[in-house]
């Protein structure tokens, strides 16, 4: 006996048959739980799906509002300083080896060098004809007391004197910016380069022997991590969130399992035009030493506390681009709201409005109810 052959298409046009009779039973069995009055959804109180939805009398609660911004770890500029050499010359004597304590004024290196050594001669010279002339003025002082030079004499020594001291002052000065004192210094004697700022030595790579340019990149470097700063961006459209911060905490990469308190610094006046975002400095204590300069993390910033009505997020609906809730009116009957909402916190979604404190939504099974 043949079998009949069947085309494809008609075992197609078969299928398509049966699973459109299929979604019309199941369409038709969805329709009679529900029956729509106006805007009011009633749900038939003989349907299982009753038993398959909660509602929930929402209230106000307290909440503080958070948010957060990445940010990278930086050293507190006035306790940085990195150290170069002023002169190209040789380096006689470093003092100093990484992880050193060093206190502001602390000799950190020697170096010999030409042009540091001629401004200390410009500064002995200038000094020798200050006290030549204020001898000669001194002596001119005597003559013209006893009239034996005229008074022009006299003044023209008076004017030599306030040259050369004028003079004495400036190379006096221009040496003491190198740390060099003309009352202490000696013929040849190498330019001792202090230590700025109190702190730790980070880097030193300075030899011994080592002969330097002056345009080389600084050698060596000294900070107080004791505190640092955490700089972040704040995006434009957060940054009315920072008025009334009331608690900072910094999570940094290296350190997931540990926040580190912070307070905020300094917020800067100006927009990245570039970024849209305004940088925020955080200042953490850094006693343990666990923030190094350069880590990344995540400021997080709580707000000061505020009423607000929080509901389960599952209870939030979406038809296009508003948001919505199912508001149960008692008796079975049922009524789409539309919302605004706010932030989600863990399993929760804030309201602005559309619902107030006593209204009661669904909030498990909502997605059984017909969409607006």
């Amino acid at each position: 006996m043949k079998l009949p052959i069947i085309s494809l298409p008609a075992v197609i046009a078969v299928c398509m048959t049966m699973f459109a009779s299929c979604t019309s039973k199941n369409n038709d069995s969805a329709k009679s739980d529900f029956t729509i009055s106006g805007d009011t959804i009633i749900v038939d109180p003989t349907t299982s799906v009753l038993q398959r939805i909660e509602s929930t009398t929402i209230s106000q609660s307290e909440y503080s509002p958070r948010f957060s911004a990445s940010g990278q770890v930086k050293a507190i500029p006035a306790q940085y300083a990195e150290v170069g050499v002023p002169f190209s010359g040789r380096i006689v004597k470093s003092f100093v080896h990484p992880g050193q304590k060093i206190a502001a004024g602390q000799p950190i290196f020697q170096i010999s060098s030409g042009e540091y050594l001629e401004i200390c001669r410009s500064a002995y010279e200038a000094a020798t004809e200050r006290d030549q002339a204020e001898r000669a003025l001194a002596r001119a002082k005597r003559l013209y007391d006893s009239r034996m030079i005229s008074a022009r004499e006299y003044e023209e020594a008076q004017a030599d004197f306030d040259i050369k001291k004028r003079a004495a002052e400036n190379a006096a000065a221009s040496l003491r910016v190198f740390g060099g004192d003309i009352a202490t210094m000696s013929p040849g004697q190498p330019m001792t380069v202090k230590s700025p700022i109190t702190g730790t030595v980070i880097v030193n790579n300075l030899v011994n022997g080592q002969y330097v340019k002056d345009d080389a990149e600084p050698s060596v470097i000294i900070a107080d991590l004791n505190k640092v700063w955490v700089v972040a961006s704040v995006k434009e459209s957060d940054f009315s969130k920072l008025r009334n911060i009331d608690k900072v905490e910094v999570s940094i990469d290296s350190w997931a399992d540990t926040l580190f308190a912070g307070s905020i610094y300094h917020i800067n006046e100006m927009l990245d035009p570039a970024t849209r975002t305004v940088e925020l400095i955080v200042e953490c204590d850094n006693a343990t030493g666990k923030l190094k300069p350069n880590m990344f993390g995540v400021v997080n910033m709580t707000d000061s506390p505020t009423g607000a009505i929080l509901v389960n997020t599952a209870a939030i609906r979406r038809h296009d681009d508003k948001t919505y809730v199912v508001k149960d009116l008692g008796n079975n009957r049922f009524v789409n709201t539309f919302v605004e909402i706010g932030e989600s916190v863990d399993d929760a979604t804030i309201i602005k409005s559309g619902v107030i404190p006593g209204d009661k939504i669904v909030t498990k099974g909502a997605f059984y109810f017909p969409e607006m």
